[in-house]
């Protein structure tokens, strides 16, 4: 029977071979991404009259970080007398490839930084750069893209963007809360008129078209918050005032619905919103100026 000194040599050298790294790897790994997910279910499960929502995803993030560098640490020293041997001939052929083509490079560390963190998925409505669109396809190089208009409204064209963009601008994900999304819509109107009339038309308008998914919308959104551990603003339509000159008062309107549905949703907003306005009473239709625009 194999005594404790000899089975411990005789593991420490299966860890000195190919598979016995890759187990090792394979572990550290596997570990890190159970210590992960419990971390995520202890914060989302934490009192917030304890911690606040911002709080604990700062803590979130602070674990996560901590755990890829704990992992990325054993990852190294398991590999680290490979990595010393190799990093010579790695270092001059990615000296001559850097010479060859800067571009490709920053294309490729681009797609790395697509595959890790995620700013964006096919189907999504993007801003990157001064281009607009939705998102068609990705791949080592580049990015796909179907443009819009205003109100993604598309316009039959395609633009490709090098995945090198996301080194050096910000992305904006339009549709970054999935199934519902936000929008908002922008109506101004002359100080003149009757405001708190023209506010109550616009939130009846919206209810009216959006009531028919309000709760399912405001679940999802909900349940948003208590995965991702951030704070989103409620489905429910919401009209905010804003004073940008004397001449003109902007009437913003936020509403939830899906993605795909923007334009059609917003067009039956406005609709409703110029019938109820129309029956208000006391109406001067020469003295106010009524435009609408998607935010």
């Amino acid at each position: 029977m194999m005594n404790w000194p000899e089975l411990s040599a005789l593991l420490g050298a299966f860890a000195h071979t190919e598979p016995g790294r890759m187990i090792a790897t394979l572990a550290s790994v596997s570990v890190a991404a159970i210590v992960w997910r419990i971390s995520k279910k202890r914060a989302r499960l934490s009192s917030s009259t304890i911690l606040d929502v911002e709080h604990r995803r700062g803590n979130l993030v602070l674990a996560k970080n901590l755990i890829i560098g704990a992992t990325l640490l054993a990852v190294g020293s398991i590999w680290a007398t490979k990595i010393a041997g190799a990093a010579l001939s790695l270092a001059a052929v990615a000296g001559a490839v850097l010479i060859v083509s800067k571009e490709f490079l920053s294309n490729v560390l681009g797609s790395a930084m697509l595959a890790i963190s995620r700013p964006y998925r096919v189907g999504d409505f993007i801003e990157m750069g001064d281009a607009k669109g939705r998102v068609l396809d990705t791949d080592l190089l580049v990015t796909t893209i179907a443009e819009t208009l205003a109100g993604n409204q598309l316009t039959g064209r395609t633009a490709v963007l090098p995945n090198s963009l996301l080194l050096t601008h910000p992305v904006k994900n339009l549709t970054a809360t999935g199934a519902y999304v936000i929008n908002l819509l922008n109506i101004a109107a002359s100080p003149s008129e009757d405001l708190l009339s023209l506010e109550k038309a616009l939130l009846q308008a919206a209810r009216e078209v959006c009531s028919p998914w309000l709760a399912d919308a405001d679940r999802h959104l909900k349940q948003l918050e208590s995965r991702d551990l951030v704070n989103l603003p409620s489905a429910e339509p919401r009209v905010l005032l804003e004073l940008h000159c004397a001449h003109e008062v902007t009437l913003v309107l936020r509403y939830s619905c899906r993605p795909n549905d923007r334009v059609k949703v917003e067009q039956a907003i406005l609709r409703a919103f110029l019938q109820h306005r129309g029956a208000m009473p006391g109406r001067q239709p020469r003295d106010a100026r009524v435009l609408a625009e998607a935010a």
